[in-house]
């Protein structure tokens, strides 16, 4: 009887004198590791490239250009007293409430008004303590005023005047606060110093680029068609005066442009002269203009001034 290890010498003997009947058997578990192994690393590289390459981040910022200010004069006022309800403050806040809140807030200030349906976060309950933003006291309604609330439909109403968001934060809190807590004199005090109540303000006026710039090129439209209409009816004139025009001007465009921009010339020769020799070659006038007889001048400024 054969032992172990003469048994294994046999079949080590056997695999060597037949090669091919042994790869025969083993290639099918070769094939199957192998394409175990591909799959692996395919899916390893896919994991790979996903990770190298940078999620996109959608563009989020949002460009805006400056809202249109007009320029007035804020009065000031004694923040210490106008905090003191009266009668007057109520009224005119409850006028402003009926105008720019109620829509929104509600007659009965619960925040249920028809321009509330799908406002997200919905308006202030005022009625309710609970989830104020800045609060209810006059100083932290009077910010919510002049600044609004960003993320939410509440803008700044900034345009209205202090005294007028004291009257509006007065009414709002004597009719629909419970309980409304009271301001203290630093609070107040702060207040003032924040928004210069007491030393009122004179706002200069402002305007947006786009705004402006749409101004300049609807100027500029407008003196082109009236350069153009103004050269257009003294071509198509024949009289002496017209010919006079044309002897003086190298471009006609150009002269009735600097016309068109100049004050005071219909009223006074002299300043017609003064205008139209002192930037002769430069303003449309050639230098025949220096040799015109005062005759002359006085009928080119008459017939100019008809166009003008």
């Amino acid at each position: 009887m054969l032992n172990l290890k003469e048994l294994y010498n046999r079949k080590i003997e056997e695999i060597k004198a037949q090669p091919v009947k042994v790869f025969v058997l083993v290639y099918p578990y070769i094939l199957v590791m192998g394409l175990v192994i591909g799959i692996i690393y395919a899916n390893n590289l896919n994991q790979t490239a996903r990770a190298a390459v940078p999620a996109a981040v959608p563009d989020t910022v949002k460009v805006t250009d400056l809202k249109v200010v007009q320029p007035k004069i804020v009065p000031p006022i004694d923040i210490l007293a106008a905090a003191k309800p009266t009668p007057e403050l109520i009224s005119k806040g409850e006028k402003i409430f009926s105008t720019v809140c109620q829509s929104c807030h509600g007659t009965d200030g619960t925040g249920n008004g028809p321009g509330a349906t799908g406002l997200n976060p919905a308006p202030r309950n005022f009625t309710s303590l609970q989830g104020w933003k800045n609060g209810p006291k006059i100083s932290q309604i009077y910010k919510t005023l002049q600044e609004g609330i960003p993320g939410s439909a509440m803008v700044a109403y900034d345009y209205l005047l202090p005294e007028e968001k004291i009257g509006l934060a007065q009414y709002i809190r004597q009719t629909f606060v419970p309980n409304p807590p009271m301001d203290t004199p630093d609070e107040l005090s702060l207040l003032d110093q924040t928004y210069q109540l007491s030393q009122g303000q004179v706002i200069s006026a402002q305007i947006p680029v786009e705004a402006a710039h749409n101004i300049l090129i609807s100027e500029s439209v407008g003196l082109v068609k009236k350069v153009k209409d103004i050269t257009t009816q003294i071509d198509s004139d024949t009289s002496i005066a017209a010919k006079l025009f044309n002897q003086v001007t190298s471009n006609q465009e150009k002269a009735v442009t600097s016309l068109l921009k100049s004050a005071g010339w219909k009223e006074s020769q002299q300043q017609f002269i003064n205008l139209v020799v002192n930037n002769v070659n430069q303003n449309g006038f050639n230098g025949r203009a220096l040799n015109l007889k005062a005759g002359e001048w006085n009928s080119l400024q008459s017939y100019l001034s008809r166009y003008f």
